[in-house]
């Protein structure tokens, strides 16, 4: 693509030109009008010159100046030509009254006629040799033009490159930058046109520093979570080698295979946190039908809640349909879901529930389990934070995931009560579409 230095420099010096031609064509237009004019006052003032008494060769000299070169001829009333002649041609009688133009082998000629003493007399002039007079002329008077054009141009190579200049040093501060180096870029001394672009910058800045900052966050957590689990895997499988027993390596391995588990659903919840940290595209949203997706949501869990005997169901099934990221919602939903079954005493219930309340879609998660203290629901979305006293093992990063989804559907989460003032009730609220 061309650079704007550039798209300058050829708009200005293709502008600049167009008018210097311009102005050239006029000049040589003006000075062919005022050229013509003169002209046509000497062929009549020639006219009025001629001697009172015609004879023949009247020892006219012939002209060597091209604007002298003029062709005066006269004839009696019998017509005979009295060979007055200025000139090197000598031209056939046009009898004409006053200016006339005439084509005299091919050439275009200016004449000018009139009677007078018994006399016709005839004045002619080639109209080449004004066309190069005219020329001549404005190549005189445009040559302070031509000069004026030069400097003008030198003039706007400098002015561009002055103006551009602050755009180089923006340039420069942004490419001297590191990831460690993020602070904002002064803008008082910018002009008003790169003001703009800067706070930009400086917003796009701030926005990279927040994502490093959290990626930091993220990684520091995660290795101090994973330390833990990994330590616990390593002592778990020196005890299944100690073991002296079948019956205890059995019991060594079982355990073996759950803290497995465990491992294995905290990476799977940190891919999942790091993989919905970054805002949707355009691209990822289309309409989806939340009805569809918590009947997807339910066969999906049917079997763990058949296993812990927890009745899983759809309440009140309604069409709402949203422009969203599929995969994005299906995530939040099972997260919502497999915390519900996981809290859940066995024999208890969980329902899922879309609707259109105060004119706004939700999607809504609720349980008859133990809940959550009113004190301890503000903090339930930070990352790796578990209320004192559970029971049930888990990572803590299950509502963190459901938390940035919802951000990035700029929808809002209420933490309630379940039914009968027990269990956890999480209604996501989507923006009206």
């Amino acid at each position: 693509m061309m650079s704007i230095r550039r798209q300058l420099l050829l708009g200005l010096m293709g502008a600049m030109l167009l008018c210097v031609l311009g102005a050239g064509v006029s000049l040589y237009h003006v000075l062919l009008s005022e050229t013509n004019e003169l002209a046509d006052l000497q062929l009549r003032q020639l006219a009025a010159a001629l001697p009172h008494e015609f004879a023949p060769d009247s020892g006219l000299p012939v002209a060597e100046d091209p604007e002298e070169e003029f062709v005066l001829q006269a004839w009696d009333d019998d017509g005979h030509a009295q060979s007055l002649v200025l000139g090197r041609q000598e031209l056939p009688r046009y009898a004409v009254r006053g200016f006339s133009m005439a084509m005299v082998d091919g050439e275009p000629w200016r004449l000018y006629g009139e009677s007078r003493r018994g006399h016709y007399v005839q004045v002619a002039q080639r109209m080449a040799v004004r066309d190069a007079l005219a020329v001549s002329m404005a190549l005189r008077a445009g040559a302070p033009l031509l000069l004026f054009g030069a400097l003008l141009a030198v003039l706007i190579v400098v002015v561009v490159g002055r103006a551009l200049r602050p755009m180089r040093r923006l340039a420069q501060a942004v490419e001297g930058r590191t990831p460690d180096a993020l602070t904002p870029l002064p803008t008082q001394d910018m002009p008003p046109e790169l003001r703009p672009v800067a706070q930009a910058l400086n917003g796009l800045m701030q926005r990279f520093e927040v994502a490093l900052t959290a990626q930091r966050t993220f990684v520091a957590d995660a290795a101090h979570e994973l330390r833990s689990p990994l330590t616990a895997l390593k002592l778990q499988l020196q005890l299944v080698e100690r073991a002296g027993s079948d019956e205890a390596r059995q019991v060594a391995l079982a355990k073996l295979h759950e803290r497995l588990d465990r491992g294995t659903h905290l990476v799977r919840q940190l891919l999942s946190l790091a993989r919905h940290e970054t805002p949707l595209g355009a691209a990822q949203r289309r309409q989806v039908d939340l009805g569809l997706l918590l009947e997807a949501a339910v066969a999906d869990h049917s079997a763990l809640a058949d296993s812990r005997n927890i009745d899983l169901g759809v309440e009140a099934p309604a069409q709402v349909v949203i422009v969203a990221d599929a995969d994005g919602l299906r995530v939040l939903l099972n997260n919502l879901i497999d915390n519900a079954l996981r809290y859940t005493q066995p024999g208890g219930k969980v329902d899922l529930q879309t609707a259109w309340e105060n004119c706004r879609p939700l999607l809504r998660v609720r349980d008859n389990g133990p809940g959550v203290a009113a004190e301890y629901r503000a903090r339930l979305f930070d990352r790796f934070f578990r209320p004192d006293g559970q029971q049930v093992w888990g990572c803590g990063l299950g509502l963190s995931i459901v938390r940035n989804i919802a951000d990035h559907h700029q929808a809002d989460i209420v933490l309630s009560e379940g039914e009968a003032g027990r269990g956890l009730c999480v209604t996501v609220w989507f923006k009206t579409p």
